[in-house]
């Protein structure tokens, strides 16, 4: 059993990570030089606060050195399966304390003690079998963001019917595309992802797929997020103040006060100066678009929720992602080595609205001046480090995969418009899709497609704000967004950006007044992802199936449809989601 002996004491953190101590991993740690690993690793480990000191960490907990380098902090789940080509784990939602603030004890939702919830790892190819158990006070289920997958094992609210406290179901599907996705619930979503649930799934390309370079560059997960505290440093009460803040935490989102990078405010990140890195990035927040900025330095994103790009872009010294949003980057750091550098948060306008609640009761929003102007709050703490290789640049390929567009030649049009209804005194606002909160949609209401079909999705934004749009089980291209006026006249074109596949894209607000609208274009091809089949992602009537279905827990069964809406997830959960069915 290999170990390795820590006598420093050890850091106290935001966020109380535990080790993965469950089970034995089937595969050694490859790793053997104790010193080295306890000099680069040390800053990303962190404990439980109880414990003062650590005498053995068995290594192979961990897998590989690689692997434990990449999670910087997160916990890694040990696979349980000899099979290479199987990843097979344990999974277990509870309720726990944990640190938001350091000595300050709260009550959370956790994935295996965690959060956010351990780092999943597998290549395409893999199978991957999740054994998840259900130890919260309330239903709950696990969607695959982004994944293509089969329909009955996506978690939604149409895919599956709540796992109940105290039950179990396991989840087995296989891997087919390279890319960082992430888990979390599709149950009560704003407030279970609020209090933790929710976790990163990297899928690793094989090697010969992989330009050499980027495959060898060191990399790092970096799951971003922030919570809402209250005074005494606990996860806030939901919904909780005055009807004019509870309007204001439905409209523009539930917005933290504490920013976090791997669970943890402000964690140090050390960086060899000259050597390149990447960062594999994932906005798991509630509402918070994320503008990360690294300055004096040139990011290059090489990839995005569907993994590589075609080419790559050279974004200055900021990377943008949306809730729900991935990103693959690349850079140099360049600092003096000791020196330090702060990663930082940026703010971006999106349509934030403010409320005033006249006497009579009347409700009436207004535009919050200081959207796209708040502060710049400190992200993450770069440290660098001396090299004993000459400093490199980036070698990166002009061509990094081919991407076919969608051919969109007769394809049929579907149009969605989201808005909401007008906010009420009492506090209450309907988030809608069509005109219906998501309650409301029946299979009557929902688009369907044909197994293999291609569609055209016009999503039309009626609303003030900005709406991260999300489909479930499918990819999608952008392909314009077009800008009205109240009278219907064309303001701008927005030409599609550079060709990817994405499950995610930000649906701008309206420019004028109401009336005026903002319409994204996409094509979606509804084709099973090579290897499943047309009966693996085919509808079998809408939410009515999962709710009537008699199924044993742990048993796959049939699912009524693939989800699509805002990722802001007061939004979601107040209404703005509906479903597409897809038939044979």
């Amino acid at each position: 059993m290999k170990t390795l002996t820590i006598t420093a004491p050890l850091l106290c953190c935001s966020f109380a990570l535990s080790l993965a101590t469950a089970g034995d991993v089937q595969h050694p740690a490859k790793y053997a030089d104790n010193e080295a690993f306890a000099r680069i690793s040390s800053p990303s480990l962190y404990l439980n606060p109880h414990i003062a000191h650590i005498d053995e960490i068995n290594l192979d907990v961990y897998g590989d050195y690689k692997a434990f380098t990449e999670a910087f902090g997160l916990q890694l789940l040990p696979d349980i399966n000899p099979d290479p080509h199987v990843v097979e784990i344990n999974l277990e939602a509870r309720e726990d304390y944990v640190d938001m603030i350091p000595g300050v004890p709260s009550k959370v939702y956790t994935y295996n003690g965690t959060v956010p919830g351990p780092l999943i790892h597998g290549t395409v190819g893999d199978t991957l079998i999740v054994h998840f158990t259900n130890n919260l006070p309330e239903p709950t289920t696990i969607h695959w963001h982004g994944l293509r997958l089969p329909a009955d094992m996506d978690g939604s609210s149409v895919a599956q019917n709540p796992i109940q406290p105290g039950e179990s179901f396991t989840y087995k599907f296989e891997l087919k595309e390279a890319s960082l996705f992430w888990y979390h619930p599709h149950v009560r979503s704003s407030e279970q992802v609020e209090k933790g649930l929710a976790g990163a799934l990297l899928v690793s390309g094989k090697k010969k797929s992989v330009n050499d370079f980027i495959r060898k560059t060191k990399q790092k997960i970096l799951v971003l997020d922030d919570v809402l505290l209250d005074k005494h440093g606990r996860v806030e009460e939901f919904f909780a103040g005055t009807p004019t803040e509870v309007l204001l935490k439905k409209i523009n989102g539930r917005s933290g006060n504490t920013l976090l990078v791997n669970g943890r405010e402000l964690p140090t990140l050390r960086v060899k100066s000259g050597v390149p890195v990447r960062w594999r990035m994932v906005n798991i927040a509630n509402a918070r678009f994320m503008r990360v900025v690294v300055p004096g330095h040139e990011l290059t994103r090489i990839g995005g929720d569907g993994g590589l790009l075609e080419t790559p872009i050279h974004d200055g010294d900021d990377v943008f992602l949306v809730p729900g949003q991935r990103a693959d980057i690349m850079f140099v750091p360049k600092g003096k080595p000791g020196s330090e550098l702060i990663v930082y948060w940026k703010d971006t306008a999106r349509g934030r609205h403010s409320i005033d609640i006249m006497d009579d009761g009347v409700v009436v929003m207004g535009d919050d001046e200081m959207d796209g102007n708040y502060p710049d709050i400190p992200l993450m703490r770069l440290v660098f480090e001396k090299s004993h290789k000459p400093a490199r640049e980036l070698k990166l390929p002009e061509h990094l995969r081919t991407i076919e567009p969608i051919d969109t030649a007769g394809a049929a049009e579907t149009t969605l418009n989201f808005g909401h209804s007008m906010p009420m005194a009492d506090g209450t606002i309907k988030f809608l899709i069509n005109g219906k909160t998501f309650n409301e949609v029946t299979s009557d209401d929902a688009p369907d497609a044909q197994v293999g079909e291609t569609q055209i999705w016009n999503l039309v934004n009626m609303t003030g704000g900005d709406h991260p749009f999300h489909l479930h089980g499918f990819f999608f291209q952008v392909l314009e967004t077009i800008y009205k006026d109240e009278d219907g006249n064309v303001l701008e074109i927005v030409p599609a950006p550079q060709l990817e596949n994405v499950d995610m894209v930000n649906l701008p607000a309206r420019i004028g007044p109401p009336g005026a609208t903002s319409m994204t274009k996409i094509a979606i091809d509804f084709s099973p992802a090579e290897g499943l089949t047309g009966a693996d992602i085919e509808a079998h009537g809408g939410m009515a199936v999962i709710e009537n279905a008699d199924l044993d827990m742990g048993k796959r069964g049939r699912s009524g449809g693939w989800q699509f809406h805002c990722h802001i997830l007061e939004h979601a959960d107040t209404g703005m989601m509906s479903f597409v069915e897809v038939f044979q």
